[in-house]
């Protein structure tokens, strides 16, 4: 069972979230939090496995306490919450380690949509961002990769895991890492965070 913190200052928003989620997954909420100060002295004492995270908090911004949260619990996946649905307040979430961004307009639906989402492992990202991501990537050089490697960034770049990639792809789950070793390896990055970020502000 995974635990699960909600930072957002607006009670009625965390209390409906809040009830939907402890009587309709197996998910347990470990808190409800309505500033950012209060995150680091609670994740000491309250392991948590997913933070959904507003960024427009009364005290410091949600991508501050993104930040803090990554580099002294790097196993948690953060989702961000915000009613601002801009490329740059997707990008500054993405940069500081985020799994996902759900734009509060959108419906509750999204939010459970994006813990399944990165409970199995994947990330969730709204369409314009991942457009953005994929005009990006579109622009990768044909000399240094493979269409089959070129194929494989833009499935990762939509937050797809392995075996989801294999299944599109219709090849094995070890060809993927292969190919995603020899990406990795190419382009001198590390991560899909990296490679996504690459991909986005590197490649002509």
């Amino acid at each position: 069972m995974n635990k699960l913190l909600i930072v957002d200052d607006h009670r009625i928003f965390t209390d409906g979230i809040r009830f939907l989620i402890e009587h309709t997954t197996d998910l347990k909420v470990a808190g409800v939090l309505h500033s950012g100060k209060e995150v680091l002295p609670f994740l000491g004492d309250n392991p948590v496995d997913i933070i959904l995270l507003d960024i427009d908090l009364p005290d410091i911004p949600g991508f501050e306490v993104a930040k803090l949260v990554k580099k002294s619990h790097s196993e948690i996946r953060i989702v961000a919450l915000s009613m601002l649905d801009d490329i740059g307040s997707m990008e500054r979430m993405f940069q500081v380690g985020a799994k996902g961004y759900c734009i509060k307009s959108d419906g509750r639906e999204e939010v459970f949509r994006a813990i399944r989402q990165i409970r199995e492992g994947g990330t969730y990202w709204p369409k314009s961002y991942l457009k953005f991501l994929e005009g990006q990537t579109d622009k990768i050089s044909e000399i240094r990769l493979t269409d089959r490697e070129r194929e494989i960034i833009a499935l990762i770049c939509r937050g797809s895991t392995s075996s989801a990639i294999a299944e599109k792809l219709f090849i094995s789950s070890r060809t993927v890492e292969t190919h995603r070793k020899n990406i990795y390896r190419k382009l001198n990055v590390h991560t899909n965070v990296e490679l996504a970020q690459y991909a986005r502000k590197h490649l002509i």
